[in-house]
């Protein structure tokens, strides 16, 4: 079986013909890298440079650091790399870089909180006794914090603080806990620290051995989705702006084939010519929709008011008949109201609590109906009782 990984996993959740797209098919594009992800692959670099350098007891100055983030930046650099945010510039990500660096720099130094075990390690991860479901990742930052205790560091860049719901049931560090309590048997606990450099924030947390197996089911459950999966259909969502696949997309390639046309092309297209009439027929028919619904209501309140003065319950046109019936409807105290709590407490006090099924008043209505309920009871309900009078007229052929 195929050796899945938490962003491939996550790539099927997100969107699975997406998936389809990149793991089955193997589509290239020429779509580069985000801003974001060019980003977040310079400060990685920038801190593996100063833990590696650290296990040769060579330790880097801020100014080091900056200098070094400066030169990969360029280096790497293309003109060609999205920035979706267009008021935004690559000087703009760039400073945000050089802040998560400092921010991290004087936090941690002298960097000497724990021992790291390895770097940008690969670690292979097996969910079930047999060996048939495997996953892989790489680790950040393994560090031993001290005497068989182990933690897992993540660097994120992320604009967004997660909460902390979703830090507890992050699937990526806690898969990586399963590999690293197998791969290190002398393990006596493991933390999951998360780096949120954008906020100079730093979330830790664990999962119980329990956890973790039910993460090996869910997950293996969600590996048996993917293998069993036959129609891939595109999933859309804001994460479409940041998609390598939106030009081959079926959910967006129409888009991409007229927006390089000329307006005089681009307004003659069959689909756009399409989807404009169609567009304009829609409105047209909302419009005429509002205007008939008005025009009703007027000529119902006319009927009410004719039925009324002619002392009639029928009215008769042409070939059709108009019957107006008149109800009355028993309404009970909003839910969240004062009377409405008032009215529970009558009806538990009194016992009657159950049969109206938690103030089913549909329920009690039959119940009072009925005479069943005491007539003193009665009419202390009754007091929490409005009667609604409506009208309704019921169009016929004659």
């Amino acid at each position: 079986m195929t050796v899945y990984s938490h962003s491939r996993l996550s790539c099927f959740e997100q969107c699975p013909y997406k998936y389809k797209l990149s793991y089955i098919d193997k589509v290239e594009t020429e779509i580069p890298e985000s801003i974001e992800a060019f980003l977040g692959n310079r400060v990685h670099e920038v801190l593996q440079k100063l833990y590696e350098d650290l296990k040769f007891q060579k330790q880097n100055s801020h100014e080091d650091l900056k200098k070094y983030l400066h030169e990969i930046w360029e280096k790497n650099w293309d003109d060609s790399i999205v920035i979706v945010k267009k008021e935004y510039t690559k000087d703009n990500y760039l400073k945000m870089a050089e802040k998560f660096i400092a921010d991290y720099y004087n936090r941690y130094h002298p960097f000497d909180q724990g021992r790291t075990i390895v770097l940008e390690d690969r670690i292979l991860i097996t969910l079930d006794s047999e060996g048939d479901y495997k996953l892989q990742g790489y680790i950040d930052r393994l560090v031993e914090s001290c005497d068989g205790f182990y933690e897992i560091h993540d660097y994120k860049t992320n604009a967004r603080l997660p909460l902390p719901s979703e830090i507890k049931s992050d699937r990526q560090l806690a898969l990586y806990m399963i590999g690293v309590k197998s791969n290190y048997p002398d393990v006596k606990g493991v933390k999951l620290i998360w780096h949120f450099l954008a906020f100079d924030k730093e979330i830790d947390s664990t999962r119980s051995d329990d956890e973790l197996e039910a993460l090996k089911k869910e997950t293996i459950a969600l590996i048996d989705k993917i293998e069993s999966e036959e129609k891939f259909v595109a999933k859309t969502s804001f994460l479409c702006d940041w998609c390598e696949y939106k030009p081959v997309c079926k959910q967006w390639v129409h888009l991409y084939k007229i927006k390089e046309m000329p307006e005089s092309k681009y307004l003659s297209e069959p689909g756009v010519k399409l989807v404009n009439r169609y567009a304009e027929l829609k409105e047209k028919k909302k419009k005429f929709v509002d205007e008939v619904e008005s025009e009703l209501e007027e000529i119902e309140k006319a009927l009410f008011s004719f039925a009324e003065k002619e002392k009639v319950d029928v009215v008769f046109g042409n070939e059709n008949k108009v019957r107006i019936k008149e109800t009355e409807t028993v309404k009970f105290p909003s839910k969240s109201s004062k009377e409405r709590e008032k009215l529970e407490k009558l009806l538990k006090e009194n016992g009657i609590w159950k049969e109206v099924d938690q103030l089913d008043t549909a329920a009690l209505n039959k119940l009072l109906n009925e005479n069943i309920i005491d007539k003193e009871l009665v009419g202390e309900i009754n007091k929490f009782i409005k009667l609604e009078k409506s009208k309704r007229v019921y169009l016929s052929k004659i």
